[in-house]
């Protein structure tokens, strides 16, 4: 489907009204010394997530399905706001820094829905199961991490068993790969082949770390 220029034009510009308005609040902030906006400045972190959702909304009109360019620009709105809201509340690091692994999961996960024919689409499908579980294993470690951190002592068996667990989360994407590969060729494959061993390379770590090996 062919861009409609007319549109273009609208988003393009309500996105520089936008820019412009935030540019505005960024100096009302400045000169008003509000107390509870600890870095005002974390503010500029908005122009590319305000860029992004442009982008989005071009994306979207040209209907081309959820394509790598369509979760890239999610990405590229969450993140940055994500960062402007830490900043802003003066947030501590034990929490901004799970709550960014979560947020990494959650692009990892949100990019094995592309369902894109050309270009990177043609990865993203063959190894899409990988993108679901380790999407989920990062976002299970993440929060693992961030309810560890809020603990004054937490159990370091319980932790590794959970870090653990999240790697076998992880390891069965490509269990799910290799039967998708088996039924779709009738036979094992060395691309088979190397989902399993990619998966047992996974587990071995994750099955020492549920077993206390590690601690």
């Amino acid at each position: 489907m062919k861009k409609n220029p007319q549109s273009t034009q609208k988003t393009n510009r309500i996105t520089g009204a936008a820019i412009l308005a935030l540019i505005l609040i960024m100096v009302f902030v400045q000169r008003t010394n509000l107390d509870w906006l600890k870095n005002w400045w974390a503010l500029l972190f908005l122009i590319p997530a305000i860029a992004s959702i442009n982008n989005l909304i071009t994306e979207i009109q040209r209907r081309k399905g959820f394509t790598f360019s369509l979760a890239s620009n999610i990405a590229g709105i969450i993140f940055p706001v994500a960062i402007c809201v830490f900043l802003l509340l003066g947030l501590s690091g034990e929490i901004i820094l799970p709550v960014i692994i979560i947020l990494a999961g959650l692009s990892m996960f949100i990019i094995g829905f592309v369902n894109q024919e050309q270009g990177s689409g043609k990865i993203i499908k063959a190894l899409r199961p990988w993108f679901f579980s380790w999407g989920f294993a990062v976002i299970l470690i993440g929060i693992i991490t961030l309810v560890s951190n809020l603990q004054n002592n937490p159990n370091a068996a319980v932790v590794y068993a959970w870090f653990g667990i999240a790697l076998l989360v992880a390891a069965c994407g490509g269990l799910v790969s290799s039967w998708i590969d088996f039924r779709k060729h009738g036979k094992p494959t060395f691309i088979v082949l190397a989902h399993l061993v990619a998966t047992l390379v996974i587990s071995i770590p994750g099955l020492a770390a549920i077993f206390g090996l590690f601690s």
